[in-house]
């Protein structure tokens, strides 16, 4: 059965339960639902404000529990009479709001925030903050759309990641109907990928005792989903629940909270790993992609800690989404060599600062972190431009010297790229026959690994200003380049320039050592 078809039976089996619970709680109006916009003025509750709910019974205020729903307060089976909403800053009383809930229908109490200072900073970068990363994910999203043309099952979850990216936003902190959305939204997109990871789940597709452990993961997954998105929809539905259901309803919450579609997408990608033969040339690869599942479990599982914190909830989630779908989509597709350092390095930035950001409590600390991460990947790419020796003119040489027909021909040819190169007044290769033979030109010496440019202190002849060594396998000396330079020193980029050369003519300089060493023989 294909996505669409598994997606259409499940998203109908949950319009069929939702109508139901829709029917069953019409008159169910025996809640309080205390709303406020405080979290999308003021993120970080800087007037520390509290809310608390007290009944009148003959003339006592009596504590009445609230619990957060949505971005709002809530009580279930309330009670008709008198209510008292107290509203505390800093402890201190600031606001009372005295009101009464009739019979049979439900009482809702707008509250309107005022914040003590102009907070409207914070949510213009989030908000900018917001923006900038869909962007960036729109850009990398580009770079892949040959792959993306071909693999047409995939702009479906990608339309709803976006989505997902603009509808997290300070707005939404406050707004139930956005927020609605936004998790309706990350409903279908995680139960999406799922189901896209369990059809490309190969090494795990005939396990008997995986697959039994999958589905049940993936029915508990699905019962919460479909309880816990019904009572989001509907907070008359939920007050339904709590009333008549409340061991299921908690039962539904665990559910929903600890066992959502990353936490099963991230358990089929470490069944897989491990269940690969490991071969050698993959086993050092495999671990690390177990480390790499493991972390994102690990932040997944963290992720759910702050469900209850606005703040840190909705952001966290969202990258965390955005982390899965890039793992998933860059293993599917199989064009890992695409997404640079630099890509990465941006994803970690964003996190960052939105955690530098509520953390600090501040977008001057915040835009700091932005300005140091740009210098310095910016001194990184200049140090790495000079660090870099221009490819062309390496390949040109290495095509050339691919080209020649015998041992003459590579030395001849070798010397005129060379000087014409570098503007070297001499070069002169020597091909050693014997391990020993670089005696007869370089000091007999231990020489390191790495030591492929060597200076005038170590040639015999003094006329020659630098050696480079060729080196194939284990035999450090397969031949020498000897290089007269007019007495002068090479810069950095062409000792580099030489280093390359010598690393890549190696086996074409062993070449023709075997052929002399045959002809010897002969």
């Amino acid at each position: 059965m294909n996505i669409k078809s598994r997606m259409g039976i499940y998203i109908a089996i949950f319009l069929t339960v939702f109508s139901a619970l829709l029917y069953l709680s019409k008159d169910s109006n025996n809640y309080i639902s205390i709303t406020t916009n405080r979290e999308s003025i003021d993120i970080f509750n800087t007037n520390q404000e509290k809310v608390l709910l007290y009944k009148k019974e003959g003339g006592v205020l009596k504590k009445v529990p609230i619990f957060v729903y949505l971005n709002d307060y809530m009580n279930i089976n309330s009670e008709s009479g008198e209510y008292l909403v107290k509203i505390k800053e800093k402890n201190y009383p600031a606001q009372e709001i005295l009101t009464e809930k009739k019979k049979d229908e439900p009482l809702i109490i707008g509250l309107k925030y005022i914040p003590k200072i102009d907070l409207r900073k914070n949510n213009i970068f989030l908000n900018v903050l917001t923006g900038a990363f869909l962007l960036f994910n729109l850009r990398l999203l580009y770079n892949f759309k040959k792959e993306i043309v071909r693999k047409k099952e995939i702009i479906f979850p990608i339309f709803f990641l976006c989505l997902k990216i603009l509808l997290t936003n300070s707005e939404l902190f406050s707004n139930v109907i956005l927020t609605r959305i936004n998790l309706v939204t990350t409903s279908i997109l995680g139960l999406y990928l799922l189901i896209y990871v369990k059809n490309k789940s190969y090494q795990i597709k005939n396990d008997k005792s995986i697959n039994m452990f999958l589905w049940i993961l993936f029915i508990m997954y699905y019962i919460g989903e479909v309880v816990m998105t019904s009572a989001i929809l509907n907070s008359k539905i939920l007050n339904y629940l709590a009333t008549n259901y409340f061991s299921f309803l908690k039962i539904s919450i665990f559910f929903y909270v600890w066992i959502d579609a990353l936490i099963i997408i991230l358990f089929m990608f470490l069944l897989e790993s491990i269940k690969i033969k490991k071969k050698q040339i993959i086993k050092q690869i495999e671990k690390k992609n177990l480390a790499l599942i493991a972390s994102f479990i690990i932040l997944s599982l963290t992720v759910e800690f702050f469900i209850n914190n606005n703040k840190y909830f909705y952001y966290l989630n969202m990258f965390e989404f955005v982390y899965v779908f890039w793992y998933i989509f860059l293993i599917d597709i199989n064009t890992m060599g695409k997404v640079k350092v630099l890509n990465l390095k941006i994803f970690q930035m964003f996190l960052h600062i939105y955690l530098f950001f509520v953390i600090t409590e501040s977008v001057e600390i915040a835009l700091g972190v932005i300005a140091s991460f740009l210098t310095l990947n910016l001194y990184t790419y200049f140090i790495q431009g000079t660090l870099k020796v221009d490819r062309y003119y390496i390949e040109n040489l290495i095509n050339r010297m691919y080209l020649t027909k015998n041992s003459k021909e590579f030395k001849e040819q070798l010397s005129k790229e060379l000087k014409k190169n570098l503007e070297l007044s001499e070069v002169e290769t020597k091909i050693l026959i014997q391990r020993d033979d670089y005696k007869k030109f370089l000091l007999d010496r231990g020489y390191d690994e790495d030591e492929l440019l060597l200076e005038k202190n170590d040639i015999l002849n003094k006329k020659y200003d630098y050696a480079v060594r060729l080196k194939y396998n284990k035999n450090p000396f397969i031949g020498v380049i000897l290089i007269a330079n007019r007495g002068t020193k090479l810069v950095y980029e062409e000792k580099r320039y030489l280093e390359e050369i010598s690393k890549r003519i190696s086996l074409i300089a062993s070449r023709y050592r075997f052929e002399k060493l045959q002809e010897e023989l002969n």
